[in-house]
């Protein structure tokens, strides 16, 4: 436990909401995400005089660069991970009221752009040790009208893409993967992005690195990566020099200033996500030791990259509900949130979907499809067991043994809570 790695920790000591010490003693170190290679490539694109990518270079480097990063062929970079999304169902061109699987928990921007292609999200259950879309759950989800399989990499920890690949192999459905949160991660030695047929990367604000916005796609397949570049810019065909559209098409197109930061963030990927993973495993074992947590399942052969970390408590042992743990935690000076990181519960629980309104006076693309309450149940009750954290490049050891016995100090004080007996008041014959 972290008492045993330093004497100052004493698990036995208030909490910080009664009025004890904070079990992080020392501040987090400031973190700084910018410097001089930034600086430096926004300087050449300005005294370029050049933003629009088609005839800069900052962009066109960059996809070179992530692709071989990855060793596909191609990479699409684009205005953000959403668009990236977007950009990958739209190049499978798929009939509209198609439906695509995908993961009960994860982001809007998974969501997005395949309601405005007029495809119909369908939601798999998620297992309950690494809150990973589940393959058996997505298997129970086909029919005659699935299309695709979008599978999302959670929080830096592959889904089991064995499994995935071998559903999509035998029902002939695309696989493709939503890596907006996987820099780094690995399956059984293998990038995330690299074993379905195309690939979304996010450089939202909030990511491994950033560009302040910005996304790309990933593809080995000739044809893809020519539909994706098509639907990035409105379907001009700009390699032919022909601007006459065949279907329709959004301008996702990625900025010079955007494609500079990003060229010059690649250089950091290995160092954050190497960091992080570090972090993570130290503390994850730390967590091992103390009752009535557990943390985030990491199966063997894969490689986390902790964009979020995430522990389970066990309710029953505590007593007490998540909110109620991360509160206590909280004011520990252990920054986390209960509920992860969706509003609160699974998408298909948003009011967009409960009430099937993607668009003004209409139910389009849903069609006869319903999402009720109970649907994924383990996605649901996730909600109720897990506390999220962030984990990034930035912190020390130090911090990591702080956040461990802080976690420590508020499950042992829920869980000693639980078994103090309550006395029962003896009550006098009248």
């Amino acid at each position: 436990m972290p008492s045993e790695a330093n004497s100052t920790f004493d698990i036995t000591e208030p909490l910080a909401l009664h009025g004890g010490p904070k079990a992080k003693r020392t501040p987090f170190p400031s973190r700084k995400r910018h410097g001089e290679l930034e600086k430096r490539y926004l300087s050449e694109v300005i005294d370029s005089d050049v933003l629009f990518f088609f005839i800069g270079s900052k962009v066109f480097e960059f996809q070179k660069r992530f692709a071989a990063m990855y060793d596909r062929k191609y990479c699409i970079a684009c205005s953000s991970g959403t668009a990236a999304v977007h950009i990958a169902l739209a190049a499978l061109q798929l009939p509209p009221g198609s439906e695509v699987i995908t993961s009960a928990i994860t982001d809007m921007g998974s969501l997005t752009g395949m309601l405005y292609q007029g495809l119909v999200p369908v939601f798999a259950d998620v297992d309950k040790h690494t809150l990973n879309m589940d393959a058996s759950s997505t298997r129970r989800c086909v029919t005659e009208r699935t299309r695709a399989i979008l599978v999302v990499h959670h929080g830096g920890l592959a889904a089991d893409m064995e499994a995935f690949l071998e559903l999509g192999r035998e029902l002939n459905l695309p696989i493709v993967e939503d890596c907006a949160q996987a820099y780094g991660t690995k399956y059984k030695g293998q990038p995330a992005g690299t074993m379905g047929a195309i690939s979304a990367f996010s450089l939202n604000h909030f990511k491994h690195i950033t560009c302040g916005s910005g996304g790309m796609v990933i593809t080995d397949d000739d044809r893809l990566r020519y539909l994706a570049s098509l639907f990035l810019d409105k379907c001009y065909q700009r390699e032919e020099k022909i601007r006459n559209p065949f279907f329709l098409a959004p301008n996702y197109q990625m900025t010079e200033l955007q494609g500079a930061v990003a060229l010059a963030q690649l250089d950091r990927v290995e160092e954050i996500t190497s960091r992080r993973n570090q972090l993570g495993t130290k503390l994850n074992h730390l967590l091992r030791e103390i009752s009535g947590v557990s943390p985030q399942h990491v199966p063997a052969g894969c490689w986390h990259s902790y964009f979020l970390y995430f522990f389970k408590l066990d309710l029953e042992q505590l007593g007490c509900t998540a909110r109620e743990f991360a509160t206590a935690l909280a004011a520990e000076g252990v920054p986390n949130e209960a509920h992860l990181i969706t509003g609160g519960r699974p998408v298909y629980l948003y009011e967009i979907f409960q009430e099937r309104s993607a668009f003004p006076g209409s139910t389009y693309p849903f069609g006869s499809r319903v999402y009720p309450a109970g649907d994924c149940p383990v996605a649901e009750q996730a909600f109720n067991e897990w506390i999220t954290m962030n984990l990034f490049e930035h912190y020390t050891d130090g911090d990591i043994d702080e956040i461990g016995f802080g976690i420590a100090k508020v499950a042992r004080y829920f869980a000693a809570r639980k078994v103090v007996p309550i006395s029962t008041p003896v009550v006098s014959a009248p």
